[in-house]
Parts: C-alpha cells; sequence; structure tokens
C-alpha cells in the first residue's frame, strides 16, 4: 500500500491520509472505505487503530481514506455557522464524491468508533452509495425523540449494563472486589438504582415501544437497499447494553433475519487499549469487509 496527504472539501478545507493498495495487489471489486473521527480524536483514531485498519484493509485491495471532520485535528472549523449534526454528514458525502473522482470508486463502507459509528449510520440512511457500516462501539444511534425518551431509555441501558457487568461479563470478579473495596462509582451506581423505581421501569417502556418501530423502519430500509450493517462492540461497552435494553428478544430475531449483524470482542474496552483487542478488531472488520465483494 502506499499513502498520500490530501485535501479536499467544498466550504472547508478538509485535511486527510489517502491509504492506497499498490497496481500488484488485486482489489476484487470491493468497495472504498471511510473512517471517520471518534470525538473529538484526530484521524489516527484511539491508539492509532484507524491507521492499523487504513493499512490491513489496503492490503485486501481498498482505497481507504481517514479524514479529520472540520475542527477537529488538522481540519479547519466552519465559517458558515452549520449544525455539527449537518456539517458532519454533508463532509462526509464530501469525502466520498473525493475518492469517487480519484478512485472511480462507486460503494463505500463507513467505520468508525462512538460518534464515528453514530455519523457512520446517520450517512448511510442518507447516501445509497453507502453499502456497509462497521459501527464501533456505537450509542444512542438508533433513536431520537424527546428529552424525557432518551433519559428512559439511558437509565434502562445503564441498568441492564450494570446487572451484565456484575454477574454475566469477564469483568464480574474485578468489579465485585472494587465494589466491597469502596472503589466503584458511587454516582453510577445510584444513577443505575434509581432506575429501578416503578415510576421510572414505566417511563422506560413507553419511551422503548417508539423507539423500536422507528428503528426497525430504518434497519428495513438499509437492507432493502442493499446495505449490510455490522455493530462491533467491546465487551464492557454500555452501547452493548443500549442495543439490548432497548431491543430485548427482538435482537436475537433481527440478527437471525439479517437486519443486522454483530460481534463482540470480550475483555476488550471502548477504545481498544490493548494490543490484542486491537487485532482482534482488525480480525473482524476484514474478515466483515471480504464478505462483501461485489457479485
Amino acid at each position: 500500500m502506499r499513502e498520500e496527504a490530501v485535501l479536499f472539501g467544498r466550504e472547508t478545507p478538509l485535511v486527510g491520509v489517502f491509504t492506497l493498495p499498490t497496481a500488484s495487489v488485486e482489489q476484487n471489486g470491493l468497495p472504498a472505505a471511510i473512517l471517520l473521527n471518534a470525538g473529538i480524536i484526530s484521524r489516527v483514531g484511539p491508539n492509532r487503530v484507524y491507521v492499523k485498519i487504513a493499512r490491513n484493509l489496503a492490503r485486501l485491495g481498498m482505497p481507504v481514506l481517514r479524514f479529520d471532520l472540520s475542527g477537529i485535528g488538522d481540519s479547519p472549523v466552519r465559517r458558515d455557522h452549520l449544525p455539527f449534526y449537518r456539517s458532519a454528514v454533508n463532509e462526509t458525502q464530501e469525502a466520498m464524491d473525493y475518492v469517487m473522482e480519484a478512485t472511480g470508486a462507486g460503494q463505500f463502507v463507513l467505520m468508525g468508533i462512538c460518534s464515528g459509528a453514530n455519523l457512520s449510520y446517520r450517512t448511510a440512511l442518507r447516501d445509497s452509495r453507502v453499502v456497509g457500516a462497521a459501527l464501533l462501539n456505537p450509542r444512542h444511534h438508533l433513536h431520537g425523540g424527546s428529552k424525557e425518551s432518551r433519559s428512559a431509555i439511558s437509565s434502562r441501558a445503564l441498568r441492564h449494563h450494570y446487572w451484565r457487568i456484575a454477574f454475566f461479563s469477564s469483568f464480574s470478579a474485578k468489579n465485585w472486589l472494587n465494589l466491597l473495596a469502596g472503589r466503584a462509582r458511587g454516582d453510577a451506581v445510584a444513577k443505575a438504582a434509581r432506575g429501578l423505581w416503578p415510576r421510572s421501569l414505566l417511563a422506560s417502556r413507553r419511551a422503548v415501544s417508539s423507539v423500536v418501530i422507528q428503528a426497525e423502519g430504518e434497519l428495513r430500509s438499509l437492507a432493502e437497499r442493499g446495505t449490510r450493517l455490522i455493530h462491533v462492540y467491546s465487551e464492557g461497552d454500555e452501547g452493548l447494553d443500549y442495543l439490548q435494553a432497548v431491543f430485548g428478544h427482538r435482537l436475537g430475531a433481527w440478527r437471525a433475519e439479517g437486519l443486522l449483524e454483530m460481534e463482540v470482542i470480550r475483555g476488550a474496552n471502548h477504545t481498544f487499549t490493548l494490543l490484542w483487542s486491537q487485532e482482534r478488531l482488525l480480525r473482524v472488520i476484514c474478515d466483515w469487509v471480504q464478505t462483501m465483494v461485489r457479485e
């Protein structure tokens, strides 16, 4: 593979690194990939994992662009006062335009951790060029709604998180030791306990019902268009509980139906800090994209 710094964008000059396969690498009809910022971390990604993802995908024959959204890393802030939730999608589409012009690629896979995953999902809903999205530790991406409904869903997910981490995870013994030693986060435990009041449980149930309808409609729309989604979660990430707490038994049915795919990396943290967890993440992503060869 080879790498080059690039500058693109209509309203704001966006800075990126374009990782391209060498001429000797067979591209096998794979789409191009774009990596989106995880929060305010630059295009290298948490613990430089985006660099590793880009280089590994290029070795498979995929052109990969990792770039900084406006106001992050090396890209300057916008001057048009466009809200971030709109500008971020627009800039992602501009990135696809750039790659399309540079390589002729007409199909794309979007990837990102946390907020980058949420942006990947929002862009996939808007742009039919997105044929796949690898959502790494996403949270709150499948619902909007009122402040009350968002709060209720967050409370339900937090209860599920503490229950799972305490009794059904590889972290269980360590977390119980921390609790007994007084090292647990008291504010978080108290917040989870407050969500167990009957009034909170009732509000949570009402909030979730409308979210499920909206999310299922979006997932079916993407599936009918041929866009594939994979949710990749660290075992300790609360986003996993968000997905399971909101959708419950439907999650298994939707996975069986092919509306979404999911992989859980045991023992990994939110930003895949440990090297072994990065290697596992790379295997999951590379194996998944290789199933997307155009027929």
